[in-house]
């Protein structure tokens, strides 16, 4: 798979990302950081900067566009710099792949690529989330060697949250 930044070049490519999404009744985009609800041109803006400077609050993190030849399959955040609360409550890396991608391993090799990088950035350990009725998402983590630490409520979305930890070797 290719990983790369967001251009601005990509607009056309990204808004088809989402359309795919809202067409099979999803309408929050996995690891975009507001893609579908944001000014496309400050989207990459804030996603370059992010990459280069960091936010004040969030650090610096990477969001990939994943590509198999050149097709975009997904999404993949890696936030290597998060404070432990931060961490704790969202995470260290968040995926998605569009919905005619499904099932055939890309977030496995998506969420391996994410653990290289993070363990290249310094990172011993990563938090992963998901939602427990997310079993797709809860394989794709254990897979890579996620070993679930916490389950709780999660009162906002009337869902229950499981994290997993991974220790990176």
């Amino acid at each position: 798979m290719i990983y790369r930044l967001p251009c601005i070049s990509d607009e056309k490519m990204l808004r088809e990302y989402v359309l795919e999404h809202h067409d099979h009744g999803e309408t929050g985009i996995s690891a975009s950081l507001g893609l579908s609800s944001s000014d496309y041109s400050e989207w990459v803006e804030k996603i370059q900067r992010n990459a280069l400077t960091g936010d004040e609050t969030w650090g610096k993190s990477l969001l990939y566009l994943c590509f198999d030849q050149d097709r975009l399959i997904g999404l993949l955040s890696i936030r290597y710099e998060l404070p432990g609360e931060l961490s704790e409550k969202y995470g260290d890396i968040g995926y998605g792949v569009r919905p005619s991608e499904r099932n055939k391993g890309y977030a496995t090799a998506m969420l391996r690529y994410a653990l290289s990088v993070c363990k290249e950035k310094g990172m011993g350990k990563v938090v992963l989330g998901c939602y427990k009725d997310n079993l797709a998402s809860a394989a794709t983590i254990r897979k890579n060697g996620g070993v679930l630490t916490v389950e709780n409520s999660n009162y906002k979305e009337n869902k229950i949250s499981q994290y997993y930890s991974i220790t990176l070797s």
